[in-house]
C-alpha cells in the first residue's frame, strides 16, 4: 500500500534526516515505527503526508508511493484525498472551536457519510460526545489527542499515520488511546503507521516493526522478536 525505496530526506539542502531507505506497509497492517528522538521517524511519516516542503525540507532520493502512485511533490490537500490522514505531535487543532465544530471541519475532505462517522468517534470517545460544545482550548493533553484522532477518523482515511500518540500522556491515558487503535485496525480496517519511542502495548498490536535511529533502518522484525531488551541494545548502540 505504501512503500519507500532508497529515500532520503533533507532539511534545508543540507541536514540529512533520513537517508536512503526502505520502507513498506502492506494494507491492512499495523506497522510500528520505533526510534529515539531525533532519529526520523516524523520526518518521514511528514513526507509521506506531503508536509515537509512547509518546514523547508525535500525528497532528494528515491521514490515514495501508495498505492503504486507517487507522493513527491503532491499537495498535502491532495494527499488527503487519496485517503492519507497524519495526526501530528502537537495535537494541531482550532483552539477556539468547540469539539464538534472541530470534527464537521475535518470532515470537509470526504463529506459523504460524515454523519455516520461523527457518530463512530463519539462511540470511540464517549468524553468527546460529552462535551461536544466545549471549546478545544480548554482541553485537557488527554482529551485533545483524543480529539486529533477522532478529526483524522472524520476524513475517512485508509491509511492513518500516528506520531507518537502517547506523548506526555498518563498510563491510564496511554491504554485508552490504545485501546481504540486498535479498534480501528480490526473493525474498520484502517491500515496504520503508528512512530513511538517504545510502548509495549503497541508491540502486542502490531503486525511488522520498523526501528529507525539516525535516519537509518536499523531493524525490520516481526514484533514477537522486538522485546524490550533487543530495541534498548539497538537504541544505546
Amino acid at each position: 500500500m505504501l512503500a519507500a525505496h532508497g529515500v532520503s530526506l533533507r532539511y534545508d539542502g543540507v541536514i540529512q534526516a533520513v537517508d536512503r531507505i526502505d520502507f513498506q506497509v502492506e494494507k491492512g497492517g499495523l506497522v510500528a515505527l520505533l526510534g529515539p528522538n531525533g532519529a526520523g521517524k516524523s520526518t518521514l511519516l511528514k513526507a509521506i503526508a506531503g508536509l515537509l516542503p512547509f518546514e523547508q525540507g525535500e525528497l532528494v532520493e528515491g521514490q515514495l508511493t501508495f498505492e503504486g502512485r507517487s507522493l513527491a511533490g503532491v499537495h498535502p490537500a491532495a494527499i488527503a484525498r487519496r485517503g492519507i490522514a497524519l495526526v501530528q505531535e502537537g495535537r494541531q487543532c482550532f483552539r477556539s472551536l468547540s469539539i464538534e465544530e472541530n470534527l464537521r471541519a475535518a470532515s470537509l475532505v470526504a463529506r459523504k457519510g460524515a454523519g455516520a462517522r461523527l457518530a463512530m468517534v463519539f462511540e470511540y470517545f464517549p468524553v468527546l460526545k460529552e462535551m461536544r460544545h466545549r471549546a478545544a482550548g480548554h482541553l485537557s493533553g488527554g482529551q485533545l489527542q483524543m480529539l486529533v484522532i477522532g478529526m483524522a477518523l472524520m476524513s475517512a482515511p485508509r491509511l492513518l499515520l500516528l506520531d507518537e500518540p502517547s506523548l506526555g500522556l498518563s498510563p491510564a491515558m496511554v491504554q485508552t488511546v490504545f485501546d481504540v487503535v486498535e479498534r480501528m485496525h480490526r473493525e474498520l480496517g484502517v491500515t496504520l503507521v503508528v512512530a513511538e519511542q517504545t510502548v509495549p502495548r503497541l508491540l502486542k498490536l502490531a503486525t511488522d516493526v520498523y526501528v529507525l535511529a539516525r535516519g537509518h533502518i536499523v531493524m525490520h522484525t516481526p514484533p514477537a522478536r522486538a522485546d524490550q531488551e533487543t530495541l534498548q541494545r539497538v537504541y544505546l548502540s
